[in-house]
């Protein structure tokens, strides 16, 4: 079975290059694709529909972007100048998703990568009722205007949440102020609007597809509930939320105080809430322990480079599709910063003690977490060196056939053991050039459901272990991490105080501020 190398856009305007660019980075590259279309032709002729001009899948999530760059307009009125840009930038984007969004729903297996519709999109899209949809608008060509009118240095949006609708440019209503956005479209599902510069920002600390879409669901919850009135800029926004944990554990909105927010509760979000947190030392100790996680990114687009330009190897007469080999990288590619840096960090020292020691076969059990009960899937990394004597005897073929053979019992050995994994990733390496003497390697990975622990994968494991000495201690270990997102201890609690006066005093600025636009257009 061949498979075709996968051609992706890389956007058209400058902005849409440097959002395609940034998904990349974000969601990696099997799970982004910009510029998609539909097959649906003007009077049944010509070529197909431009879709959305970003459109990322994985898992459940699908995320649909919109990027409009719009020069600002030149009437000296801004009232006038901000409707018309609004319309432009910000209610056609709206449009475009809403339609992207029907379509999807409606013709899931028409979505093409290329304008002559033949390429379709080379993973599946999560069944509907299953499926969690984005609406992402990026609108560029405001900020310089922002900056002048609110002297104010980052030229982000203001949020305001009581905004919804039309009102966004209706200057008689009480809440209107320009650059300041809402919910812009409350009869559908909500719809997310960051300006070029904001977008950068929340991809950059941000960036994973779970990290992501986290802080969409959660900044959606405030915004359309209005428990965020006011927010200074999408900045602010982010810092806030960056700085404050909810009882899950995860970055959230809640009161400054720690507690949830309540039924009355609100938040105003003052600037320079971003800027704060940037410049404490511990969120710069956090960037450089977050630098051994992108081994793990490194190690997913060692798989995903060979399915995009269809190089992938074939093993037991079996080519794997994308979307076949697609379903275990989903689960490395759906792992948040934080765990990734505990992977990466299982990974890479894993890889340096095989070399080091000049093991011949190594195998290691990596946790998403210290608790491996509190977790539902782990990965086995395998390194095994290829034996010189399958020079006369198979060759290479035959030792990635051994590997894989290897791996998947060293998966269902892990799997025995641990009852509460689900799913379990193998990853297969070739053991490094001092240990081989020899160049070049090449990587397996394998997925397997467990959920369903039956007896046959009882017996399959059980005769793995005897047969191919799984569980020796010099052949495999467990490896467990603990991390904190923020090195230093004490930190959350430390900056959680700090804010609390600081949000306390914000507070009341805004809410003055915010009484006095009301009270002038009144």
């Amino acid at each position: 079975m061949t498979v075709e190398e996968i051609k992706r856009g890389s956007g058209f305007t400058k902005s849409e290059q440097k959002l395609a660019f940034l998904a990349e980075r974000t969601f990696l590259n099997l799970w982004s694709y910009p510029n998609t279309y539909n097959d649906k032709k003007q009077n049944g002729k010509g070529d197909g529909k431009e879709l959305c001009d970003l459109l990322v899948v994985c898992g459940d999530d699908v995320i649909i972007f919109s990027d409009k760059s719009v020069e600002w307009p030149s009437h000296p009125d801004i009232d006038v100048a901000w409707g018309r840009w609004y319309r432009q930038a910000v209610k056609k984007s709206v449009d475009q998703i809403r339609g992207a969004q029907r379509w999807l729903k409606e013709f899931p297996d028409r979505v093409f990568l290329d304008p002559t519709c033949q390429k379709r999109l080379p993973i599946d899209l999560p069944p509907v009722e299953r499926r969690r949809v984005h609406g992402v608008v990026v609108a560029v060509g405001a900020s310089d205007a922002c900056k002048r009118y609110h002297k104010d240095q980052s030229g982000t949006f203001i949020i305001h949440s009581h905004l919804k609708g039309a009102e966004h440019t209706q200057k008689e209503h009480s809440y209107y102020l320009p650059f300041a956005i809402g919910d812009v479209d409350p009869d559908g599902p909500f719809v997310h609007v960051f300006d070029g510069t904001s977008v950068d920002l929340i991809m950059r600390e941000l960036d994973t597809v779970s990290d992501f879409v986290r802080y969409l669901n959660r900044r959606e919850y405030v915004i359309r509930n209005q428990k965020v009135l006011m927010s200074a800029g999408e900045e602010d926004l982010l810092g806030y939320y960056l700085t404050h944990t909810g009882p899950d554990g995860e970055h959230d909105f809640i009161r400054p105080d720690g507690n949830a927010l309540g039924k009355n509760d609100a938040l105003v979000i003052d600037t320079g809430t971003f800027t704060e947190l940037s410049r404490n030392p511990q969120y710069r100790e956090k960037k450089k322990s977050d630098s051994i996680s992108y081994v793990w990114d490194r190690l997913i687009e060692t798989f995903t480079e060979h399915i995009l330009a269809g190089t992938s190897v074939s093993l037991f007469g079996e080519t794997p599709t994308p979307s076949l080999a697609e379903r275990g990288l989903r689960t490395m590619a759906l792992e948040n910063r934080l765990a990734r840096r505990m992977l990466g960090g299982g990974v890479s020292s894993g890889l340096l003690r095989a070399k080091e020691q000049k093991l011949d076969r190594f195998a290691r059990v990596l946790f998403p977490g210290y608790t491996p009960k509190h977790v539902d899937r782990a990965y086995v990394l395998l390194v095994l060196a290829y034996p010189k004597f399958l020079d006369d005897d198979g060759g290479y073929e035959a030792y990635r056939r051994a590997r894989v053979n290897f791996l998947r019992a060293y998966c269902l050995a892990a799997a025995q053991q641990h009852k509460n994994i689900k799913t379990i990733v193998g990853i297969g390496i070739d053991a490094a050039p001092e240990v081989t003497g020899r160049a070049g390697g090449s990587e397996d990975l394998i997925a397997i459901d467990t959920s369903t622990w039956d007896e046959e994968l009882e017996q399959e494991a059980l005769e793995a272990r005897e047969k191919l000495d799984v569980l020796s201690p010099d052949r495999i270990e467990a490896y467990r991490a603990s991390s904190t997102e923020y090195p230093d201890i004490g930190f959350a609690a430390v900056e959680g105080e700090k804010l609390s006066r600081q949000q306390r005093r914000a507070r009341e600025r805004a809410m003055r501020k915010a009484q006095r636009r009301t009270r002038g257009r009144s």
